[in-house]
């Protein structure tokens, strides 16, 4: 048993690890926390991973009741009323061209802020917010095919998975918005 005590301690001194002493814990033994770490509320919709900036999300909601807006791209879902705001909810999954699966247990509504105006996203399920040093974040490659391409700000690596960081400012593009005149939203006659 002693040898294994010896061979931790030699490991950790290899290390260059710093240990607690007996006076770091007696007066409260606190870790270093790094500051340059981004927080992101990581999120599934049609199946992918997403991410984005705390700092754009304003809370998280179950999915609530809408009400069609005729004019609008199919991937508005309609008006909702949140806390007495009437806000637009746009379904992410069809809005990044995605598969799209029905509201569920899982589902949530993300009411985030873009341009002073709120916005909420459903999507098919929270997962946690996650705190992703700098270094883990890249910007997307430039040879993305699609119109989703433009709505990437970054990736981050987690491990096996990559949370890609959607783009508010791009993703909800007013213009976007309104179906031109004549021309019949997908799914619609």
């Amino acid at each position: 048993m002693a040898r294994d005590s010896e061979d931790l301690w030699d490991a950790l001194a290899r290390s260059g690890e710093s240990i607690g002493s007996e006076e770091d814990y007696e007066h409260g033994y606190t870790r270093e926390v790094r500051q340059d770490l981004r927080r992101c509320l990581a999120f599934r919709t049609g199946g992918e991973l997403y991410g984005l900036p705390i700092g754009e999300l304003a809370e998280i909601a179950k999915p609530m009741a809408t009400t069609p807006v005729p004019r609008t791209t199919d991937f508005v879902i309609g008006i909702g009323n949140m806390r007495g705001n009437v806000i637009p909810i746009v379904d992410l999954a069809r809005r990044l061209r995605l598969v799209v699966k029905p509201v569920g247990p899982t589902s949530r509504v993300l009411i985030v802020r873009c341009d002073n105006e709120s916005y909420g996203l459903l999507v098919d399920e929270v997962h946690d917010v996650l705190s992703i040093a700098p270094e883990a974040f890249e910007p997307p490659p430039g040879a993305l095919a699609g119109t989703r391409a433009g709505f990437i700000a970054a990736l981050a690596r987690l491990g096996t998975e990559i949370l890609i960081i959607l783009d508010l400012a791009s993703l909800l593009n007013g213009d976007d918005f309104v179906r031109m005149t004549g021309v019949p939203a997908r799914g619609r006659a």
